[in-house]
């Protein structure tokens, strides 16, 4: 007798313990789906990438860093020598209150052309016109272009590299028997800087404030 009510309240032990079972699995379910939600990682965020260099962007075609303010002088650089065909630039100026440039390309024979471009740099507005040049002038220019191992893009970067800002003006000089490019930065307070780059090494020359009214 004592055997069988030992069995009994086993019996009711067990069935009353099943809810409580159950609720304990279902609970657990519910943490597994929530830890399983966690795991998922969220979407990336989307955005342009910070390039390392203050305020640069990065071509993904060559790699290399470029400053704004200096892209649309070597666009308009690019597209006068497309104008003209073939040669090398050796100048690049703004013009008419920076709403066009000027820029010449020395053709292989030494003479200058010289073509207009609109202020973005991507579509010429008059030339390419040859300009009149005797033997002298012929000889400078051939021996401005076989000294110059920097392009305009790579001087250019080397400027605002030296004093952040726009480019207006870059050309191809002489300076104490050595080649040089020259330009002049406009920073953001708005003083001009005028700089000279070697043109075979790249090395800066000269860094001075333009006081020039």
């Amino acid at each position: 007798m004592q055997t069988t009510k030992k069995t009994t309240a086993r019996r009711i032990a067990l069935v009353a313990a099943l809810p409580l079972v159950g609720a304990l699995a279902l609970a657990g379910c519910a943490t597994d789906d929530d830890d399983d939600r966690d795991d998922v990682a969220a979407p990336a965020a989307s955005g342009p990438s910070v390039s390392a260099t203050d305020g640069a962007t990065t071509d993904d075609a060559s790699g290399s860093a470029t400053v704004p303010g200096e892209d649309a002088l070597v666009a308009a650089a690019a597209t006068a020598r497309k104008a003209v065909g073939s040669g090398t630039v050796t100048s690049v100026e703004q013009e008419a209150g920076g709403t066009s440039w000027e820029v010449l390309v020395v053709t292989s024979g030494g003479d200058e052309q010289e073509v207009h471009v609109d202020a973005d740099g991507e579509r010429t507005t008059a030339g390419p016109t040859k300009e009149t040049a005797d033997a002298e002038d012929v000889a400078e220019n051939e021996r401005f272009v076989d000294a110059a191992d920097l392009s305009v893009a790579q001087a250019a970067s080397t400027l605002t590299k030296t004093v952040r800002g726009t480019v207006t003006e870059l050309g191809l000089d002489d300076h104490a028997g050595t080649v040089v490019w020259e330009g002049d930065v406009l920073d953001g307070s708005g003083t001009t800087h005028s700089i000279r780059i070697d043109a075979g090494s790249g090395k800066v020359v000269t860094n001075t404030v333009d006081t020039d009214d």
